[in-house]
């Protein structure tokens, strides 16, 4: 099945996100590069690329 362009459109360079990953841990990180099939993140200094279906937005209020 071909990655979802909407999942793609959610996200833009900068934003922070969050997922988890194989550890069960989660992870916030910022948006540093965005293709179709997966999104470049900076977590912690470590450079992490992650499907956009995994990402969640994080909205501060």
């Amino acid at each position: 099945m071909p990655p979802c362009l909407a999942d793609v459109a959610t996200f833009k360079l900068g934003d922070t996100v969050s997922f988890t990953d194989k550890h069960l841990r989660e992870r916030i990180g910022t948006v540093t590069r965005i293709n179709v099939k997966s999104c470049s993140l900076l977590c912690d200094g470590e450079q992490w690329r992650v499907s956009p279906k995994l990402l969640r937005k994080i909205i501060d209020l």
